[in-house]
């Protein structure tokens, strides 16, 4: 009686389902977890240290315990005070959080509110373990005096405080 009645309501359950929804529940490679518009905050005793939100972010039970963020990511970074020092968007972004890696991907910027500076690049990595952000890729730093800097490549300290931009270049503005 009771396998009838699970049965029963397991095919009403699939029957108010759309064929899309029934095909990504079959899925053995489909996320655990799916979120819409969430939220996550970091911390570290007591203190708000980041807090990531993505229009839509999925988990996965795998061995590097997956975050993908498969559109519109933004992390926001606290200092000890709990004023906000900077936030990233991105178009899309992966958190390997076993790994203690993040890869956000696709219109990357980096707005430093303590220096007035955006920094612009196609992808970014941030080694937790490591305390260092990079990116491989072409780079733009805009300082708030409206001078740039170019470089193929970059790698900083994960406070973004210690900046080393490879093969860089510079334009300025002279009034």
């Amino acid at each position: 009686m009771k396998k009838i009645l699970i049965i029963t309501i397991s095919i009403a359950l699939l029957a108010s389902c759309r064929q899309q929804d029934i095909e990504f529940l079959l899925d053995e490679n489909a996320p655990q977890q799916t979120m819409r518009n969430a939220t996550i905050m970091h911390t570290d005793s007591g203190r708000v240290q980041m807090i990531t939100w993505g229009e839509e972010i999925w988990n996965f039970d795998d061995e590097h315990e997956t975050q993908e963020f498969p559109s519109n990511v933004r992390a926001t970074f606290f200092d000890d005070e709990g004023h906000i020092t900077s936030i990233i968007t991105a178009d899309e972004g992966t958190n390997w959080q076993a790994k203690q890696l993040m890869n956000l991907r696709g219109n990357v910027v980096i707005q430093d509110l303590r220096d007035g500076s955006r920094t612009y690049t196609e992808s970014l990595f941030w080694d937790q373990d490591k305390a260092e952000i990079y990116s491989d890729v072409p780079v733009l730093r805009v300082f708030e005096d409206g001078t740039r800097q170019y470089g193929t490549s970059f790698r900083a300290d994960d406070q973004m405080q210690r900046w080393d931009v490879r093969n860089s270049s510079f334009e300025f503005i002279l009034n």
